[in-house]
């Protein structure tokens, strides 16, 4: 099982800005996973993409490791309460984890960034 534990970390700029605006609560009668919107991240350490889910309330997808440096990468989501969320690692170079983000009841992501540890 891969750690969570974000150890000499750095952060990383994300590829892209993402503007996030929360959008009206899902019908009842939709799926209770509606993924909408794709999303992607790229660093100097890997590659990683997805969706957007639940009125972004989630974020699934995967992070790649791309490179032979001793750093794995891993996805965080930025809470709207200003905390974050963290994926699993993927590493060594061309490893690959899922992403699979949550916030917590009352909040939403409002950004993703890429990070990494030392590994």
């Amino acid at each position: 099982m891969r750690r969570k534990i974000a150890l000499g970390t750095a952060s990383l700029g994300l590829f892209g800005a993402l503007s996030l605006v929360p959008v009206a609560s899902a019908s009842p009668s939709a799926p209770a996973a509606s993924c909408t919107e794709n999303w992607s991240l790229s660093s100097g350490q890997g590659i990683a993409s997805g969706k957007w889910c639940n009125n972004y309330t989630s974020a699934q997808g995967t992070v790649t490791d791309t490179k032979s440096d001793g750093k794995c990468p891993f996805v965080r989501g930025h809470l709207s309460n200003g905390r974050h969320v963290d994926s699993d690692w993927a590493g060594p170079k061309g490893d690959s984890s899922p992403v699979n983000l949550s916030s917590p009841k009352g909040t939403y992501i409002s950004s993703l960034s890429m990070q990494y540890i030392n590994c």
